[in-house]
């Protein structure tokens, strides 16, 4: 089964050309010098509302620059591009059809498996360019529609490190969330705004005169430019609005001036003008938003010629772009579509749902599945539509498809919508609604619709008589639901609950039906792990099981699923080793050419990146934990939101780690954000995992102890989840906080129970984390002998893993702790682990800012990472990029990066300025 999709298979190449624009277009040198000008500038901002010509002007002006100088790239935007290595290839591939030889290394580069982090590819391409002669102009048409943030920063960081030979122009419909602020102080930004784009008084005069063909006094088209504001798609459709003898002067008196009331009643009146197979084409194409193509016309008109059409509209300039040089895709002006939507609502609406079953069947023999049943809904063919979700079910159960989060929010509104008596007649339909909205739907409706599938075929096996085939596809079926009801017990702490119907479920499934057999064993494996079953080992052990069957059965994108898993379940039994050997198999499966999209390997990086953070390798770990939310990103598949928020968590720990508070914030507030899409249980059973104790953690080192506390006492007086592991976390979340109140004794009564199961479920992550946490409740009590023997055990239990910030973490009280339990045990011999170990603190120790609390350093906009002060440190001690290369061990390139990036940080330009600054800053460069 090939599951695969490559970035590269998802560009539209359409979106790389310049916009071609028939007809006439008027004279704007007062622009064309300000665009020629804006080519001095790093970043020429271009911002106004629709319909004031930005990409006309743009498209225009590109194209009138002298052959290849600067050479034009175009990227057309839309709200797929959100995910950042999808921008990206479109940016890359748009230089790369300039020269391949060049950029070509690097486009494959962001679509291996092994791809670094985008600030890492972006500092390559900003040295390719550096490395050239050639110049290139990248132009970012709609940016509007980019709302995702680690876009935005990436493409910060490409401006403010811009070279000469390349340029950028964002054009956009607002302003995007860019340092416009610190670009104009520094000169590096031109902006194009909506003043400038207005139509002056002879603009207009020439557009009504040399495009729409209309001669008018002076002094009328003094009144038109003061009605419409210069706004360039109400002149033109007032143009195509006027009939003979009327004037526009009148016309416009008749509106209230407001530009949306202006399109509308004017789109109505060029519409009346038109041939009545012009207003019928518009109308019935109008459903189809973005893109236009002959075929699919044809289908939704239900006549031919719709190429000859599009180009006749396109010549009519009847708000008409073509997308491509070809001619082949097209679409709407986004007002004018919006306006032909309306229209089409109040002239033709018993017509709308026609039109979009024509549509879902084109989409539907083109594969294209999410448009298919998004059109079916439309269309209320609930039939149909339930057909199609059909289809797509065994795809969804080895979680080998999917669709992006819009699509999926888009889907839950309009599933709701389906009639109960399609849904509840159809179990398989139930059943795939269930699996496609798995995240994000509250638990009571997948239940009403698992029990509603459960009863159809419970009635079907007992009451008809059947083939021995139907009766095998059915039981088959029953098999696979009531394994998917496990799951939603096993989120709510119900371990034996899941277990038994796993078991009944084995009853019902034939043995060569691997896939639901594979599903099984994870929900078996989940059971024992994270529920009231309590047994790491053997939920484990189930896994790996899984993990063989499905890898063997070619079920790959499952396989990879339950690999992430069991290691979860790994780092919790406390096995690292084991679980670093699971994910670099993982690492190869998703290499598979015929196996899993790069983006499936997102989870198992966050692990490898959680492994590392505990080794203490904290800048590797955050720049893998980085590369795995960026594919996590990508990822359309049932587990996608939780495979996010897992990055984020472990985000959130490697700030922790780093003490990086506010960006440890930052994070949390994205697990947090993730978590308004997730399902009340499905978000709570995550957080158990990943951030109930992290996020106390970070309130107390912000000294938010009041917030804590007040989390602390509405857990205890609320009710209680239903499952156990849950609690086990809020718990030793409770005695963290009791211990920063110097309630030391509340502590310890809270950790034993706690303790007890975690060891009974041989979870010892858990339990090291316990003992530390029981050894600094000691201490504080001062019963030395107590909190050195319980220390003591948390040591032997992570000594062979090699748990290095569980303990760094705990801090100074830790780190004397430490001291104490070496001088005893040295008693009895060497103590290797000990001395790593407090080495470990000694390390943090040198790296620590001044401990007299927070500095000035606290101002950046964006902390300097730990390998950024040891460059800036030797900066300050005049080293050059080779002395600093040699210090540290890391290539020279590395070096200009990483001072690239610190006078980015501090906003200077040079070595002595970046060391002046420092100190002003109060940061400790002094240090080694």
């Amino acid at each position: 089964m090939n599951t695969s999709i490559s970035l590269e298979n998802q560009l539209l190449v359409t979106k790389l050309y310049v916009p071609v624009r028939s007809g006439t277009l008027i004279s704007r040198p007062r622009l064309t010098n300000l665009l020629n000008e804006s080519l001095k500038y790093p970043l020429t901002l271009v911002s106004a509302a629709a319909g004031f010509g930005k990409t006309t002007l743009l498209a225009s002006w590109s194209q009138s620059l002298p052959s290849n100088n600067p050479r034009v790239v175009w990227v057309s935007l839309d709200g797929e591009d959100n995910e950042p290595r999808l921008f990206w290839a479109y940016v890359l591939t748009a230089l790369n059809k300039h020269m391949p030889e060049r950029f070509g290394p690097l486009l494959t580069l962001l679509q291996s498996p092994q791809s670094p982090p985008l600030t890492l590819l972006l500092a390559e391409l900003i040295n390719l360019l550096v490395e050239g002669t050639d110049h290139f102009l990248l132009i970012l048409d709609d940016y509007h529609l980019i709302t995702e943030q680690q876009v935005h920063t990436a493409l910060t960081y490409l401006i403010e490190h811009l070279p000469p030979q390349l340029r950028i122009m964002v054009a956009t419909r607002a302003d995007p969330p860019l340092p416009l602020a610190r670009l104009r102080s520094r000169e590096q930004a031109l902006e194009v705004r909506t003043d400038q784009l207005r139509c002056t008084l002879e603009e207009t005069k020439a557009f009504l005169q040399e495009v729409m063909g209309l001669s008018l006094p002076d002094e009328t088209i003094q009144e038109i430019t003061t009605r419409t504001e210069g706004w360039l798609v109400g002149l033109q459709l007032l143009g195509l609005s006027l009939p003979e003898n009327v004037s526009p002067v009148n016309l416009l008196k008749e509106v209230s001036g407001n530009q949306s009331y202006i399109l509308d009643y004017l789109t109505e009146a060029v519409l009346s003008r038109q041939p009545q197979e012009v207003q019928t084409f518009l109308l019935c194409t109008s459903i189809l938003e973005e893109r236009l193509t002959a075929s699919l016309c044809d289908a939704v008109v239900g006549q031919s010629g719709s190429q000859l059409m599009l180009q006749r509209l396109e010549q009519a300039n009847l708000f008409v772009v073509s997308l491509d040089s070809k001619r082949e895709w097209y679409r709407y002006h986004a007002l004018f579509a919006e306006a032909l939507c309306y229209q089409l609502k109040q002239t033709h609406a018993d017509l709308i749902p026609l039109l979009h079953h024509r549509a879902s069947l084109w989409y539907a023999k083109h594969d294209q599945m999410i448009e298919a049943i998004l059109h079916a809904l439309h269309a209320q063919e609930w039939q149909w539509a339930a057909d199609l979700i059909e289809r797509k079910s065994l795809q969804l159960m080895s979680q080998a498809w999917g669709a992006s989060q819009r699509m999926l929010a888009i889907l839950q509104e309009w599933i709701g919508q389906l009639p109960a008596e399609v849904m509840y007649a159809r179990p398989l339909l139930c059943y795939a609604s269930s699996l496609l909205l798995l995240q994000i739907t509250p638990f009571s409706t997948h239940y009403s619709w698992l029990d509603a599938a459960e009863t159809t075929l419970t009635t079907s096996l007992t009451a008809q008589e059947m083939t021995l085939q139907m009766q095998q596809e059915q039981e088959n079926l029953l098999g696979a639901i009531l394994t998917h009801r496990a799951v939603f017990h096993l989120q709510e702490g119900n371990g034996w609950r899941a277990l038994a119907l796993c078991e009944r479920a084995l009853t019902l499934v034939s043995a060569d039906n691997l896939l639901v057999r594979s599903q099984i064993l994870l929900t078996r494996s989940g059971a024992f792990c994270a529920a009231d079953a309590n047994d790491a080992k053997v939920g484990i052990q189930i896994g790996l099981q899984g993990i063989s069957l499905a890898r063997d059965s070619g079920l790959f994108p499952l396989a990879l699923n339950t690999m992430c898993v069991v290691a979860i379940s790994m780092i919790q039994a406390g096995q690292l080793h084991e679980t670093q050997k699971l994910m670099k198999q993982a690492m190869l499966l998703g290499k598979q050419p015929e196996g899993l999209m790069l983006s499936e390997v997102g989870l198992p990086s966050s692990c490898q990146a959680e492994l590392l953070r505990e080794w203490n390798e904290l800048d590797a770990s955050l720049t893998l934990a980085e590369e795995a939310i960026s594919l996590s990103k990508q990822v359309k598949s049932a587990p996608s939101l939780i495979y996010l928020l897992w990055g984020y968590g472990v985000l959130l720990r490697i700030y922790l780690s780093y003490r990086e508070l506010e960006a440890a914030r930052s994070a949390l507030q994205q697990v947090q954000r993730i978590g308004t899409s997730l399902s009340q249980h499905f978000y709570i059973s995550a957080c158990s995992h990943f951030t109930i104790v992290d996020q106390v953690r970070l309130w107390l080192a912000c000294g938010e102890l009041d917030r804590a506390t007040c989390w602390a006492q509405e857990l205890d007086m609320g009710q209680r989840h239903s499952n156990p592991y849950v609690c086990e976390r809020e718990e030793v979340a409770c005695a963290r906080i009791l211990l920063a109140k110097h309630q030391p004794d509340l502590a310890l009564r809270r950790l034993e129970p706690v303790l007890q199961r975690a060891s009974a479920g041989q979870r010892w992550r858990h339990a090291i984390e316990i003992c530390l946490l029981q050894a600094l409740a000691h201490q504080m009590l001062q019963e030395e002998a107590l909190a050195l023997n319980v220390l003591s055990e948390a040591v032997h239990l992570a000594e062979s893993e090699g748990y290095i910030r569980s303990f760094v973490d705990e801090g100074t009280p830790m780190e004397a702790l430490l001291y104490q339990l070496r001088k005893r045990e040295r008693k009895h011999g060497p103590t290797p682990y000990l001395d790593t170990l407090l080495a470990a603190f000694q390390q943090e120790s040198k790296a620590k800012v001044s401990t007299g609390g927070p500095t000035k350093a606290h101002q950046l906009p964006e902390p300097l990472s730990e390998r950024e002060l040891q460059v800036l440190r030797l900066l300050a001690r005049g080293a050059s990029n080779l002395e600093i290369a040699q210090e540290l061990v890391i290539a020279i390139d590395t070096v200009k990066r990483h001072v690239s990036s610190i006078f980015s940080k501090l906003g200077v330009h040079n070595r002595i300025q970046a060391v002046k600054q420092a100190k002003e800053l109060e940061i400790p460069i002094d240090e080694f």
